[in-house]
């Protein structure tokens, strides 16, 4: 099959190399430039010129996109991690249609940051999804769903460690899908579907007056590769990377009070009991921190 590819991140690279194994790839479309690209993660268009394919960057606006598409005259149209919605004219442009992968079991999580946002709200079973692109935000008609489990004490670095090799998975075996001349689609469950937006690094600050399980799915949803959950400790910035619920007995406490504290780790006081936070650092010095009890975190900078 002649393949457009519209892609983005280390994801995109995975998906376009397993794609150019056996499918012919006639044009690339990467994101614009970003100075993260190819430096905290893959780049596509650096790996698509060095492969000699006929690669541009965009951001989807404009007729020009179109254009280029429609000069390589593909099959099928191939997305991963590619940020911009595409109009209907440019779908339309490949026969066998247009695919995307979006980290989440559809129709769950659509839009932007769908792994964190699962995490946040306390999911325990998350995914990979195939599926076809309509006029909608990841609406269109589902492929092919890969699930895998996230117990509570693992975070978005390990659900992004079991995520990433189920892109090459999901992309041979769409791909067979199209070979064999039967592609599965379902209709998503349009009435059972969730949206969420992209997400900020101010949307980390953390609230000590929420309960324990969703301060910890915060702290989980935003650690590390992502900018971190913060709270404020004497005017400071202080980063939480890794935090846990504390079952042991405490005094009752204010939200955001350290109840307990050693060399290793604090425990924080919140609305329905207490948080142990296992790792925390000045966001200045990038350095570990221990606070002392009686002490208390809060949601302003001075």
């Amino acid at each position: 099959m002649k393949v457009s590819f519209l892609g983005n991140h280390t994801v995109g690279v995975t998906a376009l190399k397993a794609i150019a194994a056996n499918e012919d790839i006639v044009s690339v479309v990467a994101h614009p430039f970003d100075p993260e690209d190819g430096v905290l993660y893959d780049s596509v268009y650096d790996y698509a010129t060095q492969m000699g394919w006929n690669t541009i960057r965009s951001n989807g606006k404009g007729c020009s996109l179109e254009d280029f598409i429609k000069e390589s005259k593909p099959d099928l149209i191939w997305v991963t991690d590619y940020r911009y919605l595409l109009p209907l004219s440019l779908v339309n442009l490949a026969p066998l249609g247009a695919v995307n992968l979006h980290p989440s079991l559809l129709p769950k999580y659509r839009g932007r940051a769908s792994i964190n946002w699962a995490i946040l709200k306390g999911e325990e079973e998350l995914g990979l999804t195939a599926h076809f692109i309509d006029e909608g935000i990841d609406s269109g008609d589902i492929i092919e769903q890969i699930r895998f489990k996230l117990s509570e004490d693992q975070d978005i670095g390990n659900a992004l460690e079991l995520l990433y090799p189920l892109y090459e998975r999901l992309t041979y075996q769409v791909l067979k899908y199209f070979h064999l001349g039967d592609v599965p689609r379902y209709s998503q469950k349009h009435n059972d579907a969730t949206i969420f937006p992209r997400r900020k690094p101010e949307d980390g600050l953390i609230d000590w007056d929420q309960p324990a399980k969703r301060v910890q799915d915060l702290i989980r949803a935003v650690s590390h590769p992502y900018p971190g959950a913060f709270s404020f400790w004497h005017g400071h910035k202080i980063l939480i990377w890794s935090a846990t619920l504390y079952s042991g007995e405490i005094s009752k406490g204010l939200p955001g009070e350290v109840l307990r504290s050693d060399s290793n780790n604090f425990v924080v006081c919140v609305k329905d009991g207490a948080i142990l936070v296992k790792y925390a650092e000045l966001d200045s010095s990038k350095q570990h921190i221990v606070l002392s009890v009686g002490e208390r975190l809060g949601k302003e900078s001075s």
